[in-house]
């Protein structure tokens, strides 16, 4: 693609963008776009590893432990596998056969075969219906769909924004939910949608800038279990209590000081008092009881447990019995209270592990029984269920999938500035340690999302064929709380690349990888990463591959209505390129920004979804020609471009496609074959 530079200011910051052309959709820019896409999907295709990888992906796609059953009244509500089918069941016990609700097969058949994926559940108070959240094809803006549990009748649907993580909030009588939405204006406003016969329509509550900033994603509003209150809590990277909502008047006021900085959210214990997990001064956190009708005045707060060694990442009640998640060393912990703060037990959980339910999550929606998976680098989720009134933990069945012959190690490597930054080295037993093997790094380092010990099910094949697999947690993440999410943030952005680029000397020097046989992966914001790392560390890496990326960080999205509540994401771990303190940082990193000619780079894989909201192809586009230009080096760089898709792809069979053709194209990379597993 031949270059057309333009000169560009945007925040007081002049450039020359040298492919602003392929920016917009073009019918050159389409025409250039699917062409690379063509030759990428061939490239991978053509790999003698991608038939096994592809199948391999294909038989752990069950791994699972994203989603946890919730029991409301009698029923258990939850996902199930149904072959290559996925449904939601409603049971009577967590793992029963149950009723069938809905399935996304049948949901794709009724919209004209489009490629369904089913998101949220929310279930109400008692069980008497269950709100679905949905999408099509890829479309961030899908619905909420409402059905009676007893005989799986659909009431109703109403839309949904599903990047924005807001759920419903129940009343308890369950005739209707409150769920947040945007005006046309861009504020947030919650609005009630009846659902039993002759519910009470009520009025909309708007929100304005004072009280929820536009920048604010999703909001959830949890009710008081009188319904007589609200407090309206943000989504979906950062929990904050920030509105109160008299539900007699429909009066928002705010909940918490104008000066609190910081996380809280929690559950209601009784119509007056909220507890919660705040970390605002606090940073390893604390668990606090909030009067509601004092909740602006933090001195009548009460504590109940105090800052310890473990940083706090959600806490709830369920069963008069006060659940607190945190992690020690990088793993996680759970320990129940009494509502009191006295500690009852600590749940034997296998360290170093997690829950990939609770990650997903990051707090304890509206249940009955506390549940959630649990899993280790060498073992598939588990679900474990938790009586509060016995103290029986329970676990449901059995791993799916296990590495038996594998081990993991937990390594520390030093950042520029002093900081420890913790890794997991995942290898098969009979791989040599003290010999150089292929070695794929994955981190992500942002939003406030931890990267915790998991079933690396995306990532067996390469551990299977040989590969030493590493799991870095980088600043920015949510690992070690606040601070550490805040020191990879905004002007600290830097640290999070500095933090990889230390995690990759640390295994050279430790005789564990040599950069002509190492490659970097990460996706979303671990996609930026990679950008980074290309343009930043080129001398490190064999191959990088970035999913679902951004690489144009002055220019990162449309400024419209549709994508307004992403780019206040955006702006809140990356700045805001309108203003010139952020532009001028901005500027020092973004990849596209950043590509130097006469640079050998590493191949390159980048993989996007034609309808992702968030993360659009046109980064692709323009990154890809400018290191077509730049490059010295002949390692390919490849654009693939999937389409009717979003930010990722769900349907089992295309993941394994999705996850096969670029593992494939790094083990081609870095000298490793699947006839080795």
């Amino acid at each position: 693609m031949q270059a057309k530079p333009v000169r560009k200011t945007i925040g007081g910051v002049t450039f020359e963008d040298r492919f602003a052309h392929l920016h917009d959709d073009t019918a050159e820019a389409l025409e250039w776009q699917w062409e690379r896409d063509r030759i990428a999907r061939e490239a991978a295709e053509a790999s003698p590893n991608f038939a096994p990888v592809r199948d391999r992906l294909l038989e752990l796609a069950d791994a699972g432990g994203y989603f946890v059953p919730r029991k409301r009244g009698a029923f258990w509500f939850g996902y199930a596998q149904d072959g290559d089918d996925q449904v939601l069941r409603v049971s009577a016990e967590p793992d029963g056969p149950g009723r069938t609700i809905v399935t996304r097969q049948a949901m794709s058949a009724a919209n004209g075969g489009g490629n369904v994926m089913l998101a949220f559940v929310e279930p109400s108070p008692a069980g008497r219906f269950v709100a679905i959240a949905w999408g099509v094809d890829g479309d961030m803006m899908g619905t909420w769909s409402v059905y009676e549990s007893a005989t799986a009748r659909h009431i109703l649907d109403t839309p949904a924004i599903l990047y924005s993580g807001a759920r419903p909030g129940w009343l308890p009588d369950e005739s209707g939910f409150w769920l947040d939405g945007r005006t046309q204006e861009g504020v947030h406003q919650l609005r009630f949608v009846p659902v039993a016969e002759g519910a009470n329509e009520r009025a909309a509550v708007p929100l304005p800038e004072h009280l929820v900033a536009a920048k604010h994603s999703g909001l959830t509003l949890q009710l008081s279990p009188d319904g007589r209150r609200g407090v309206a809590v943000t989504e979906p990277h950062e929990h904050v209590a920030l509105v109160h909502v008299d539900l007699e008047t429909l009066v928002p006021t705010p909940f918490l000081p104008a000066d609190f900085e910081g996380e809280c959210d929690g559950s209601w214990v009784d119509g007056e008092t909220y507890v919660a997990r705040v970390n605002n001064g606090v940073p390893r956190g604390r668990v606090v009881a909030i009067p509601a009708s004092t909740s602006r005045d933090m001195a009548t707060w009460r504590e109940l447990i105090p800052e310890g060694e473990g940083f706090i990442g959600w806490a709830g009640v369920v069963g008069e019995r006060l659940y607190v998640g945190d992690l020690v060393d990088v793993s996680l912990r759970v320990r129940v209270f009494d509502l009191a703060g006295r500690l009852v037990e600590t749940l034997p959980l296998e360290n170093p592990g997690s829950s990939q339910s609770m990650l997903t999550e990051r707090a304890i929606r509206p249940t009955d029984m506390f549940a959630l998976t649990h899993t280790t680098f060498t073992r598939s989720s588990l679900l474990f269920v938790h009586d509060a009134q016995t103290g029986e933990l329970r676990q449901i069945g059995q791993a799916k999938h296990e590495l038996e012959d594998a081990i993991a190690e937990r390594r520390f490597a030093t950042s520029r500035d002093g900081t420890r930054i913790p890794y997991f080295v995942v290898r098969r037993r009979d791989v040599d340690p003290g010999r150089p093997q292929p070695t794929l790094v994955y981190a992500y380092g942002g939003f406030n999302l931890s990267q915790l010990p998991s079933f690396p099910a995306t990532h067996v094949p390469f551990i299977e064929a040989g590969g030493v697999f590493v799991q870095a947690s980088l600043r920015g993440g949510g690992e070690y709380g606040k601070a550490w999410h805040d020191g990879g943030r905004l002007f600290d952005k830097q640290n999070t690349f500095d933090d990889l680029r230390a995690v990759a000397e640390a295994l050279i020097a430790d005789g564990i990888a040599v950069p002509d046989k190492m490659a970097f992966m990460g996706g979303s914001n671990g996609g930026l990463l990679a950008g980074v790392a290309i343009v930043q560390q080129p001398d490190l890496w064999r191959a990088v591959v970035a999913t679902v990326p951004i690489f144009d960080l002055l220019e990162p999205l449309p400024d419209s209505a549709a994508v307004a509540g992403v780019r206040a994401i955006f702006f809140e771990d990356y700045g805001d390129p309108s203003q010139p303190d952020h532009a001028a940082s901005i500027r020092r990193w973004s990849p596209y920004h950043n590509v130097r000619d006469g640079v050998a780079y590493p191949a390159i894989y980048q993989v996007f979804g034609e309808k992702d909201l968030g993360c659009m192809p046109f980064h692709g586009r323009k990154f890809t020609a400018r290191l077509d230009e730049a490059n010295a080096g002949d390692r390919p760089i490849h654009l693939r471009v999937w389409r009717d898709t979003g930010h990722g792809a769900h349907d089992p069979a295309d993941a394994a496609r999705w996850n096969g053709e670029w593992l494939a194209f790094v083990m081609d990379q870095i000298g490793l074959s699947a006839a080795d597993a």
